[in-house]
């Protein structure tokens, strides 16, 4: 039995409510969304059981976003309002982070259309904007490190950079790299860039799902665009009316974020927008927003 298997078993037998969404997703993406389910599985998760822990964190980050995003639905807004609340709750939280959020996050790159959807994009549009030969790019907020450790595998001289402010996400990011033998070239460090004295050092910069978790995501943009080289590409996502526990600042559309990233000097050279699944009866349905950008001269 694959790993695939073992996910679809544990669906049927323990949380028969995921089988559908999962059942789609293979049917729809069909044999290249196995391959790439598979080759992070089977690198990640050396045991069936560590495989099984991860699903039921899975499990318990699905509910736990159903239950937010149905008092969104009805209030159109976000339960915690202030960093310092997403801070204690959640990126400080060891066990929500390593038994919830984390494995959670990393299962969904697959299991969720829209993030799916989005991975897509970046390696079909985004990735072959960054160089083969030598370049260094960074990171900010990894949370799995799942771009962080695609970028090193498939750019074999890059050399990369992880910033975040939590312990876990940093740790996760480096036990990912390293099941995938690319720890080598990445140095992870736990930084606000906001305060940050970077700048013009990286050749590429990846941001996904970053925005949404800040009381001033124009601020952050700002440090960003400061960290590139002139000409640089970058990646910027943000999720939209997608209710989390660590979500405090809502954008209401695509096009808002869009023009958020460009006010703060970043030109946009593609963008796609992708729902978690289609709506009814008018219901703010979560979506990503994904930019591929570059600095201004």
């Amino acid at each position: 039995m694959n790993k695939l298997d073992l996910i679809e078993k544990y669906f049927v037998e323990k949380a028969r409510f995921m089988l559908p969404a999962f059942q789609r997703q293979s049917k729809r993406f069909g044999d290249k969304w196995k391959e790439d389910f598979l080759h992070v599985l089977d690198n990640f998760f050396q045991t069936d059981d560590q495989l099984l822990e991860a699903v039921r964190g899975y499990n318990n980050f699905v509910f736990d976003g159903m239950r937010l995003q149905k008092k969104f639905e009805k209030t159109l807004k976000y339960e915690k309002s202030s960093y310092e609340e997403a801070k204690n709750n959640v990126y400080n939280n060891k066990d929500y982070m390593l038994k919830l959020y984390l494995p959670g996050i990393l299962l969904s790159h697959f299991l969720w259309p829209h993030h799916y959807k989005q991975f897509l994009f970046f390696r079909e549009q985004v990735l072959k904007k960054i160089p083969n030969e030598n370049i260094k790019f960074c990171d900010i907020g990894p949370g799995t490190g799942f771009y962080t450790r695609f970028i090193l595998d498939n750019r074999v001289q890059s050399f990369g950079h992880a910033f975040d402010i939590s312990d876990h996400s940093l740790n996760f990011t480096k036990n990912h790299c390293q099941k995938f033998n690319v720890s080598e070239r990445l140095i992870c460090k736990k930084k606000n860039i906001i305060n940050s004295d970077i700048e013009n050092e990286y050749d590429f910069l990846v941001n996904v799902e970053v925005l949404e978790h800040l009381e001033n995501p124009e601020e952050f943009l700002k440090a960003l665009i400061k960290m590139m080289k002139e000409s640089s590409y970058g990646f910027i996502t943000a999720a939209v009316n997608g209710a989390n526990e660590d979500h405090i600042y809502l954008y209401r559309s695509g096009d808002e974020v869009k023009s958020q990233i460009e006010k703060c000097g970043f030109t946009i050279i593609a963008k796609q927008y992708d729902l978690a699944y289609e709506p009814k009866n008018n219901e703010p349905v979560p979506e990503n927003a994904a930019f591929l950008v570059q600095k201004k001269v």
